[in-house]
């Protein structure tokens, strides 16, 4: 989704509904962080070409990506400024459901409203 321009692609259509970018607010929902999500150096140097601020290592030193960081770049580049990053990483809460850390599958949930 963030290499896809999901964010900017959804921003974008609600524009065209005539919201305003100052307006919008935005929140990340828990996820895995850029300490965890472990991915290969080429699929790392992809995602930070088009979101530099996805770059990152894990914590065992190895390539990785923050995707949440990266959403949040794009919506600060969209104009969106009322955003929040939920603290929780996915993979190491056990509170949260995490194919990385358990290999199971899962549902997750989003929701979007007018105000």
């Amino acid at each position: 989704g963030l290499v896809a321009g999901v964010v900017p692609a959804a921003v974008e259509a609600m524009r065209g509904l005539g919201a305003e970018p100052a307006r919008i607010v935005a929140r990340t929902g828990p996820a895995i962080c850029g300490a965890c999500y472990e991915v290969p150096e080429a699929m790392r140097a992809e995602v930070a070409a088009l979101a530099p601020r996805a770059h990152a290592e894990t914590s065992w030193g190895t390539p990785a990506l923050d995707v949440a960081a990266g959403v949040l770049a794009q919506l600060d580049a969209l104009g969106v400024r009322d955003v929040r990053r939920s603290p929780s990483c996915t993979r190491e809460s056990a509170d949260h459901f995490s194919y990385r850390g358990d290999r199971v599958t899962g549902r997750l949930a989003g929701y979007a409203w007018l105000d």
